[in-house]
């Protein structure tokens, strides 16, 4: 089970992703909007028939939000994985587990040991997992030679909490170069405000990628 403050915050990022005001919350949870409003701050914890009611609320009676988050990434037919705060893949989904798939063609551009390039980036990330601080997306562009020919991996970070856990689900994508892609690292940050989530972009660092 999470802990209370960590399930406070689960409450507030899955209130802010399915679009509702504090007062639908409260209403669902039979408690009022500023009990509500003092969780999602920290200033109060939600007692014992309150925790239940608001893991009810978020992950359902009877799922467990870790097996169905990674049900639903490993039967996907997009690009997804999922990983922990080490970086290390729990779960892949189907085209990503093909032999002659993407990630086994282009899976060293996101090895941090394979690809210095990748190195500040990952670091980054791990820094994000231990204290996201309302980051809650990581857009990651990285350019390489792959053949003779330039490419660009765009990696989309999303950092959940779930039953206590940090983890990132992860949307790589790889295609030929065109302009700026083929030369310039980046790493843009998606920040939410403590109030009502409006989103804040930060482009953290812009840099030419080494000649080839």
């Amino acid at each position: 089970m999470p802990k209370p403050s960590e399930l406070c915050t689960a409450l507030r990022n899955w209130r802010i992703r399915a679009r509702l005001q504090q007062d639908a919350v409260a209403k669902s949870l039979g408690v009022t909007q500023s009990q509500v409003s003092r969780w999602e701050s920290g200033r109060d914890a939600p007692r014992p028939h309150n925790i239940e009611a608001i893991r009810r609320l978020i992950w359902g009676p009877e799922a467990d939000p870790l097996v169905a988050l990674r049900y639903f990434v490993e039967e996907s037919h997009q690009n997804l994985l999922l990983m922990d705060a080490s970086h290390t893949i729990i779960a892949c989904s189907r085209p990503l587990k093909l032999s002659s798939g993407p990630l086994d063609r282009f899976g060293w551009v996101i090895d941090p040991q394979k690809n210095p390039a990748f190195a500040p980036v990952h670091a980054r990330f791990c820094e994000l997992l231990a204290r996201p601080a309302g980051v809650v997306s990581l857009k990651i562009t990285i350019p390489f030679v792959e053949n003779g020919r330039d490419w660009c991996a765009i990696i989309t970070k999303t950092i959940h909490t779930v039953v206590g856990t940090r983890l990132c689900l992860v949307e790589p994508s790889f295609r030929e170069a065109t302009g700026l892609e083929g030369k310039e690292i980046r790493l843009e940050e998606v920040r939410l405000t403590p109030d009502e989530g409006e989103r804040h972009s930060l482009t953290l660092w812009r840099q030419m990628a080494p000649a080839s």
